[in-house]
């Protein structure tokens, strides 16, 4: 599979380069549905998607992008240079401190990293344990707390640091708000392409969403593409 991944990869290169944006894509879309979770891969996309103009889908990749990489320099440029051109966007959702935290831990290393680093580390802390209760070496209790809350101060980084975005961008023209997840209810908010929102809920083929200026309302799943969709939603 690694090397018609990598064939796959090096064939919507060349697609891109010669301006078919829209076969490198459908490239691109076999990679990742190979269950390829790479922050190339995604800001990839997301040119291409850039490319053809569509934005709200473009901002939705790069932001992926940054969410497996976060010191991935040009997806965050070109997020930015999205942005700038969606005007008709609402404020974008607020970022919670444990969001911020997460961001950060991922840009020194991915959660399974912590967690390996932690139970390392409380694996030495139950050799100490055992030395000092069955072996001749006496070690201090105070060392082996210390090893033992540093292990479980890891364990808590890699928890931490796995994503947790439920962040999701409009990719149609227009995404209309309700006040329950039908089209009779009463319609209460109309967002442009690129409008984003946190999905706090689903229901059918409805998201209940809240959006940065802290309305909620009901919109159509289908016009909508959430940004980290392997997090399962309460």
């Amino acid at each position: 599979m690694g090397q018609d991944v990598n064939q796959l990869a090096d064939s919507a290169k060349s697609l891109y380069d010669q301006g078919q944006y829209r076969e490198a894509l459908a490239l691109y879309e076999q990679i990742s549905a190979a269950q390829v979770k790479d922050s190339e891969l995604f800001y990839n996309m997301g040119n291409c998607y850039t490319r053809l103009g569509e934005m709200g889908e473009a901002k939705a990749f790069f932001e992926r992008a940054l969410i497996f990489d976060p010191s991935n320099a040009d997806a965050a440029y070109n997020l930015d240079w999205v942005n700038l051109r969606i005007t008709d966007a609402l404020v974008e959702p607020r970022q919670e401190l444990t969001e911020w935290l997460s961001i950060v831990l991922r840009g020194i290393a991915d959660a399974n990293t912590w967690a390996m680093i932690g139970w390392s580390v409380l694996a030495i802390a139950t050799l100490l344990l055992l030395l000092h209760r069955f072996g001749n070496i006496r070690v201090s209790w105070r060392i082996n707390l210390t090893v033992t809350l540093v292990g479980l101060g890891l364990l808590g980084a890699g928890f931490i640091s796995t994503p947790k975005n439920t962040n999701a961008i409009v990719i149609s023209p227009s995404s209309y708000g309700y006040s329950e997840p039908s089209t009779q209810s009463t319609r209460i908010v109309m967002l442009a392409e690129g409008s984003a929102g946190k999905v706090l809920s689903s229901e059918g083929e409805w998201h209940y969403i809240e959006l940065g200026d802290g309305r909620r309302g009901w919109f159509t799943a289908e016009q909508w593409m959430r940004v980290f969709p392997e997090l399962k939603l309460d």
